[in-house]
């Protein structure tokens, strides 16, 4: 470290790192870990938000739009003491609703597994790059 330029750099540090004044300058959210460099590629990949997530949920949630008024019939036919009737359509909805529900949240698309396979390249660099052991302080001792 030079007392001009204040840089550090091409070490390892195992013991507190003293320095005069702030950080203001890159990588100041560097010091603790390595960092890993996410390309515009891997970003537009992390970004993608519809998925076969989100298809599973949507239907879903459009199923439960069907179900819960059958639910109704069914409980006003309990109280009513009569016998609830359906309409055909009511059940069959119900029932391709669940299964394709299912179906999205099982299978994964190319994009699914592209963002998985990134998200296990991201951890596997977090996991492997220990964080290192310094410790800023200023003269007085604390941050």
């Amino acid at each position: 470290m030079t007392n001009d330029s204040h840089v550090i750099e091409g070490g390892k540090f195992d013991k507190p790192l003293v320095l005069q004044g702030e950080i203001d300058a890159e990588p100041e959210r560097y010091i603790a870990e390595k960092p890993y460099e996410l390309t515009k590629f891997e970003f537009s990949v992390m970004r993608r938000r519809i998925n076969s997530e989100f298809w599973s949920t949507l239907i879903a949630g459009a199923t439960a739009g069907v179900a819960i008024p059958i639910i109704g019939k069914v409980l006003s036919a309990l109280l009513e003491k009569k016998t609830a009737t359906f309409e055909t359509w009511e059940i069959w909805s119900v029932i391709f609703g669940a299964i394709v529900s299912i179906v999205f949240k099982i299978s994964k698309s190319k994009d699914d597994k592209e963002k998985l396979q990134l998200e296990a390249v991201i951890d596997g660099h977090f996991a492997n790059s220990k964080p290192r052991r310094v410790h800023l302080t200023n003269n007085k001792g604390s941050m």
